[in-house]
């Protein structure tokens, strides 16, 4: 996914949860910011969300992609999914977490995207990214 200085235009059809009525955001990736990126809501600028490429902490974790989801998104390839998973920053950031259970699954070349609703008791929502898991 090619991204300019103003980050890659996505669209989210379905919203993400608690936010279903915005649909188009921006996703800015920071140089030396990696895993960390920045999801920006197009319609409601002051609102974003930290998100990170969680195979940087988490190499063996595998999103279950129901078939409709995976058709709905014309994901034809492995490789054309990019996984993200949202990011909780605390006061103290050696405590950040993310969310397992509610990955947003992306199709690269199209840049259409969903949050998807894992089981919280397999997916954890606050997997440690720092320190001990």
């Amino acid at each position: 996914m090619t991204q300019d200085e103003e980050g890659t235009l996505l669209e989210l059809p379905k919203g993400l949860l608690g936010f279903p009525g915005l649909t188009k955001y921006r996703l800015l990736e920071p140089p030396d910011a990696y895993p960390l990126k920045f999801l920006q809501s197009e319609e409601q600028p002051d609102l974003s969300f930290v998100v990170m490429d969680v195979a940087s902490v988490k190499s063996d974790y595998v999103v279950p992609l129901p078939e409709e989801d995976a058709r709905q998104l014309a994901l034809e390839r492995e490789e054309d999914a990019l996984v993200l998973t949202l990011v909780v920053v605390p006061k103290d950031p050696r405590r950040m977490t993310t969310n397992l259970a509610g990955p947003l699954v992306i199709n690269a070349r199209t840049r259409v995207g969903r949050q998807i609703v894992l089981s919280g008791d397999q997916f954890p929502l606050q997997y440690p990214i720092l320190g001990e898991r």
